[in-house]
């Protein structure tokens, strides 16, 4: 931007952006920061990164929760930080990327995502030399305060049936099917998605379980952000849940 000295001399002002800081969850925190660094990058706006400050589902209240977060996303170590930068609100950009998400997802800075997410980590989480499913199901949780309405009421029965589709699509493939089932509650709760291919992980670390989601051969998700953002770093094959934020068309949507 241009401005002027009262000698007329010129001079530039140049200004940053940056993402909206929000006190809910990973996912949607994450989700803020992509779409926020691609509308940057997209339309030739400097960006400075805004960290974490406070985010949901800190369950055992753990002092040092958001700085694994950091470290998970790995945008600290990459990306100058905020320092007095325009913030742009998520609501205001959401809708221009979702309506373009493959446009977006295909840049030079979605890579530069990806890249600094894997920076630090192994990108073959399990090495089991298997076919591995992530199936995220979403379930209510204490921090809902019992507002997660349809997103954690999905049945089952839906994730089975995908599940049984990929059985049936892959039974003549080479290598070996392992289902990952990412939730919270009882196991209980899942019994009739017990197999002899399946694994529960079951209330475990989320650092952990997101990096699974990320690196799996084939990911499932539900309606939720969390294995959204998850789908959006994806290099594997991802079924889709209809829900508010839009699909890739690469996706396999089922209803």
């Amino acid at each position: 931007m241009v401005n002027r000295h009262k000698n007329n001399t010129l001079y530039y002002i140049m200004y940053s952006y940056t993402n909206q800081i929000r006190d809910d969850g990973f996912g949607a925190q994450y989700q803020t920061i992509i779409i926020t660094y691609l509308h940057c990058m997209m339309n030739n706006m400097q960006y400075k990164y805004n960290p974490f400050i406070k985010v949901e589902h800190n369950y055992e209240n753990d002092p040092f929760y958001t700085k694994k977060l950091e470290e998970l996303i790995n945008l600290k170590n990459n990306i100058e930080t905020n320092i007095d930068s325009i913030i742009l609100m998520f609501e205001d950009i959401r809708y221009n990327f979702e309506e373009n998400i493959d446009n977006y997802c295909n840049t030079d800075a979605m890579k530069f995502i990806k890249e600094c997410f894997w920076q630090n980590k192994e990108k073959d989480p399990f090495k089991n030399n298997k076919i591995n499913i992530a199936v995220h199901i979403r379930r209510e949780n204490s921090h809902d305060r019992g507002h997660a309405g349809e997103r954690a009421s999905t049945p089952n029965t839906y994730y089975l049936n995908i599940m049984n589709e990929i059985r049936e699509t892959y039974k003549h493939k080479d290598g070996e099917l392992l289902f990952h089932i990412y939730s919270q509650g009882n196991i209980e709760n899942f019994k009739d998605l017990e197999r002899k291919d399946v694994q529960f992980h079951l209330n475990e670390d989320i650092t952990k379980t997101f990096v699974e989601l990320v690196g799996a051969n084939i990911l499932i998700i539900s309606p939720s952000s969390f294995s959204y953002v998850a789908a959006l770093l994806s290099d594997g094959v991802v079924y889709y849940k209809n829900f508010w934020h839009n699909p890739r068309k690469e996706w396999i949507v089922r209803i």
